[in-house]
């Protein structure tokens, strides 16, 4: 078997997640990334989505990742992430009440500076990816 992945989350204030994993998946900002054990060494920019670590064991973990960076070097995965959420504590009615009142607010005067539309995109990109995440939720039933 292949030399795991040691994956490291760290944000601002804390590490959010530290595991050894067979697969790691997550939101780039360009679109999704897979790694396995021997991936190549990369740097890319995060964006908004879930990251879905597999552990040796088999189990997942899941965390909602909004910007920062990723490097992958060596047998060492590293995101450098802005906000983490655990998306079992995403409540889905709050997550898309957000999303309603950031929709609002994009249609609002005044929302046509491009600071407001960068606060407000960003507002509607985390908000909607709380609402996905709500309803992919591993071991949730449909």
């Amino acid at each position: 078997m292949a030399t795991p992945i040691h994956c490291t989350v760290v944000t601002p204030n804390a590490i959010s997640l530290e595991e050894k994993a067979t697969y790691v998946s997550f939101e780039a900002w360009d679109g999704q990334v897979g790694v396995m054990p021997g991936t190549s060494p990369f740097l890319t920019r995060l964006g908004t989505g879930v990251l879905t670590v597999t552990s040796e064991t088999g189990s997942i973990k899941q965390i909602l990742t909004d910007g920062g960076f990723a490097q992958m070097q060596g047998d060492n995965l590293t995101l450098l992430a802005d906000n983490t959420v655990d998306i079992s504590s995403i409540d889905a009615k709050q997550a898309e009440a957000l999303l309603l009142q950031a929709n609002q607010k994009a249609v609002e005067p005044g929302a046509t500076t491009p600071a407001a539309r960068e606060s407000i995109e960003r507002a509607q990109r985390v908000a909607q990816a709380k609402v996905n995440a709500a309803g992919r939720r591993v071991g949730q039933r449909a």
